[in-house]
């Protein structure tokens, strides 16, 4: 099957100028690549030392925090400390009254006790005296 010349001459300037058409998509597809290459090495460049300066930023917060956190354990050994302590001084104070107002008291009640048994022992000795 022969194919008269025309025909053949559109057929070779379609399959050029597809081809044409191919590898110029191809060269603008290489180019964008190359761009989008250049521009991710530009903001690589920017965005390292934004990341070390959060990562030293993070270290220094993690160190803080770790003080923070030695110190509060710190203050509550202290705080401790001292409520034992104060329940120590306030149970020997307790003690101390106790013992400096709650034995005179027993004293004093005692006495008392022996007055009145005293008193009335002699109530009933005078009226067992006067009665005869």
């Amino acid at each position: 099957m022969a194919l008269n010349p025309f025909a053949s001459v559109a057929v070779i300037i379609f399959v050029f100028l597809f081809g044409v058409i191919t590898v110029t998509l191809l060269g603008v597809v290489a180019y964008s690549l190359l761009k989008m290459q250049q521009q991710v090495d530009r903001l690589t460049t920017l965005a390292e030392p934004l990341a070390n300066k959060v990562s030293t930023t993070l270290d220094e917060v993690q160190r803080v925090t770790v003080t923070v956190g030695d110190r509060a354990d710190t203050i509550l050994e202290r705080s401790e400390h001292l409520t034992d302590h104060v329940a120590t001084r306030i149970e020997q104070t307790s003690s101390i009254i106790q013992s400096s107002v709650t034995s005179p008291l027993i004293k004093v009640s005692s006495l008392v006790n022996g007055i009145i048994a005293a008193l009335s022992s002699y109530q009933r000795s005078s009226a067992a005296g006067s009665k005869k």
